[in-house]
């Protein structure tokens, strides 16, 4: 109990004569792989684990040296089956059913995520940055040590005792394997994908976003800015990339609550069509272009982009974070009916999320925490499979390309942040504490992936060979995150 004291800090005060956690056979099995399993996986930061009534268990190195650490206090011992029967899944489970907390309620999932995920990114990138961070903690651990072990030579001849572990994991992701296949974007299903996320509610989304209702990275040009002032930044940027002129058509896929649309349309005076398949989002944005009086210059369209017509050509299309709901499948042709749309002169520019090309693959090809709770559907695409796609669909050619990825860290931060802060608020329109704990989940989830430079945000714009019209003058040069800084 002293030792639990010295972790919680001495200020918190421990009832004495607490019963030791009552556990099945089949829990207490399960803690035996699950604790097992972590002796050997945890190499980078520190973990600890902390029963109601005082059991402890700590991996990886000495909390108080450890710059990357966090402390799990567990409620439930259903913890230990849920990790061991469905590994990462199971950990999200757990913790949307309360199963376990974080002592450190700000940073310590993030930081268990992060050093899982250094599995697959570079140790020493999150090394780096390890001093900025301080519940970012549990997602942070994870993410750093995932590649560390893959890369140790003695790793695989060790697990020969948790193998059964892996079986039960492996048995738990080929049934949510063949739920993420049933959800493959058709025309129809990609309806009913879009909506069961994006058409929970538009009070929700108002409750954690700024009032620009963006639901993308923002571009910050310090940390200490406001979200909003970031915001309209990114907008910037994508208004110059796409070097918009009042007598040009533009087209944007999956138009969102029709911020973009209306700012495009006051900067620039040109004509402007969206189209969404959320209901809820064409409700909303039509409303706020009634209320800016831009009727007459922006129309907005329930429709997918594959039933977009062949007759009507757009100078500029812009796509702000929508092509990870198309699908590995539907790649090449969503190029293809970007070819079709747009003008010959005209150019593309599109903002995305991305996983690294060696990820991707596992990730289109299992059913992760992301597909399960917040985006069915979703496929998170590599810069390769974009490129691939693109070349073997359409004439389009890669003008110009910038990763923003460290942005969307303090975006989602200031989500999170907003998001807790308007839970009561949120509670009262209709949603629960599971629900609350899953969108938690989420924010620090996505978040590590972007601090440890795992997951990556590109803004490309595309055109087509020999387009003078468009990028004649070499004194105009690409505007970029990185001069926005200066």
């Amino acid at each position: 109990m002293e030792a639990a004291r010295s972790l919680l800090g001495k200020g918190i005060t421990l009832l004495k004569n607490l019963q030791h956690m009552a556990l099945s056979v089949t829990e207490s099995g399960a803690r035996l792989f699950v604790t097992r399993f972590l002796r050997q996986f945890i190499s980078i930061g520190c973990l600890t684990i902390l029963e109601d009534g005082g059991t402890m268990f700590t991996f990886g190195g000495n909390y108080s040296n450890c710059l990357l650490k966090s402390i799990l206090k567990i409620h439930s011992p259903q913890f230990y089956w849920k990790v061991m029967t469905q590994a990462d899944l199971g950990l999200a489970d757990a913790y949307i059913s309360g199963d376990f907390s974080f002592v450190d309620k700000e940073l310590g999932m993030l930081n268990l995520i992060m050093v899982h995920n250094m599995f697959t990114s570079s140790i020493t990138r999150v090394i780096s940055n390890v001093y900025l961070l301080t519940r970012q903690n549990f997602l942070q651990i994870l993410i750093a040590n995932r590649d560390l072990s893959s890369r140790k030579p003695n790793f695989a001849k060790k697990r020969g005792w948790w193998t059964p572990m892996f079986l039960t994991a492996g048995l738990a992701s080929a049934k949510y394997f063949f739920k993420h296949v049933s959800r493959q974007n058709t025309l129809t299903q990609a309806r009913r994908n879009i909506s069961r996320h994006y058409d929970l509610s538009n009070e929700l989304f108002s409750l954690f976003m700024d009032d620009t209702m963006a639901y993308s990275s923002a571009v910050f040009k310090s940390v200490n800015e406001d979200l909003r002032t970031a915001q309209m930044r990114k907008i910037t940027l994508l208004i110059e990339k796409a070097r918009i002129e009042k007598n040009h058509e533009v087209l944007e896929l999956g138009c969102g609550w029709g911020t973009l649309a209306i700012e495009v349309v006051r900067r620039t005076g040109c004509k402007y069509t969206g189209i969404t398949l959320s209901i809820e989002q064409l409700k909303y944005a039509e409303a706020k272009v009634k209320e800016a009086r831009l009727e007459d210059r922006i129309t907005f369209q329930l429709c997918d982009y594959r039933q977009l017509s062949d007759a009507q050509k757009y100078n500029r299309i812009i796509a702000c974070e929508m092509i990870e709901a198309v699908g590995h499948e539907f790649y090449e042709a969503f190029f293809s009916c970007c070819e079709v749309a747009l003008a010959k002169d005209g150019i593309f520019v599109m903002q995305f999320t991305a996983v690294p090309e060696e990820l991707y693959d596992e990730t289109r090809l299992s059913s992760g925490f992301i597909t399960e709770y917040i985006f069915p559907g979703g496929c998170l695409p590599s810069l390769a499979r974009v490129t691939s796609a693109m070349s073997s669909s359409s004439r389009l050619c890669i003008e110009d390309v910038e990763n923003i990825g460290i942005h969307y860290y303090y975006t989602l931060r200031c989500w999170r942040k907003r998001f807790l802060e308007n839970q009561k608020q949120i509670m009262e329109l209709g949603f629960d504490d599971k629900f609350i704990r899953t969108w938690e989940y989420y924010f620090d989830y996505v978040a590590a992936g972007f601090k440890t430079l795992t997951l990556r945000s590109y803004q490309i714009v595309f055109s087509r060979p020999g387009n003078i019209a468009a990028f004649g003058d070499p004194f105009h040069s690409f505007p970029s995150a990185l001069k926005e800084q200066e």
